[in-house]
């Protein structure tokens, strides 16, 4: 979260909100959101709802819940998905920033 964390104005520029969701109960967000304050939502996924709802399974073999980064567009769309093994499989913020720039979220 570090690197959205420095990046966050970046994808505020093209238009974009980030939404960080974890497998955590809310006290569990709110816990570390007080230690580790983010300019952006970092949301409660403890029932694995939305992670269910978009197909990113959950592995032993990683550590819980596998990462994962969606762009979805203004009508709900998803217009880039990439789902990893391991944390070091996110997509890098440049790669995210360029699928923004193609949109023109701006």
């Amino acid at each position: 979260m570090a690197q959205l964390r420095q990046d966050h104005q970046k994808f505020i520029d093209r238009g974009a909100t980030v939404v960080a969701i974890g497998p955590h109960t809310a006290d569990e967000v709110a816990k570390h959101l007080k230690q580790n304050p983010t300019p952006f939502a970092l949301l409660p996924d403890d029932d694995g709802a939305v992670f269910a709802a978009y197909d990113v399974p959950s592995r032993l073999m990683s550590l819980g819940q596998q990462p994962a980064t969606f762009v979805i567009d203004r009508t709900g769309i998803i217009r880039f998905d990439a789902v990893g093994a391991q944390q070091w499989n996110i997509p890098s913020n440049a790669t995210v920033l360029e699928v923004l720039d193609k949109l023109g979220t701006s």
